[in-house]
């Protein structure tokens, strides 16, 4: 039981070890560790003169995974606060410049701001959503209105041209004379 119990303490103080960078690598961690728990709570007694010895290092074993667990859980919620202040700045500008009339100046900021919210990374799921929609309302607001401009500019374009044919089949049925 000794033998099996602190090759169970020695397999929690590897996984414990190792550097883990995803949330979906954590999830598969801590599944290994609820196995090697139970798997220790049901390998029996062992010796009661190495019976708190072997309890300790279990402990500290379970310890050290849980604090390095909550390290990268600490530092992902920080890094998401982090983006979602960056989210927040983005809407700031689109909403800023939501209404500019200066089409020729705001276009290139606008799709930048688009692209530098691409590049962001997650924030906290209970924002996500919001900052989206509010981010989206925003560009559709200005994109919107930059295509109407367009299609008003296109319709007189369009009227224009429709006259020059006009005056142009107007032109075939003169007939001329002289020389």
């Amino acid at each position: 039981n000794l033998i099996a119990k602190n090759e169970i303490i020695s397999r929690i103080e590897t996984i414990g070890g190792n550097i883990v960078n995803s949330h979906k690598e954590w999830q598969e961690k801590i599944k290994e560790i609820e196995k090697l728990r139970t798997a220790f709570f049901s390998a029996g007694k062992v010796p009661i003169k190495v019976n708190e010895k072997t309890w300790a290092n279990f402990k500290q074993a379970v310890r050290n995974f849980n604090k390095n667990k909550n390290a990268f859980y600490k530092n992902l919620k920080k890094e998401q606060i982090e983006n979602l202040n960056k989210k927040l700045e983005l809407i700031k500008i689109a909403e800023e410049n939501k209404d500019n009339d200066d089409f020729q100046a705001t276009t290139p900021l606008m799709k930048k701001i688009q692209s530098d919210w691409k590049k962001i990374g997650h924030v906290p799921k209970k924002d996500s959503d919001r900052v989206w929609k509010q981010f989206k309302d925003a560009c559709n607001y200005y994109f919107d209105k930059l295509h109407a401009k367009r299609n008003q500019a296109n319709e007189a374009e369009l009227a224009a041209l429709e006259a020059k044919e006009s005056y142009i089949a107007s032109l075939a049925d003169v007939t001329l004379e002289g020389e």
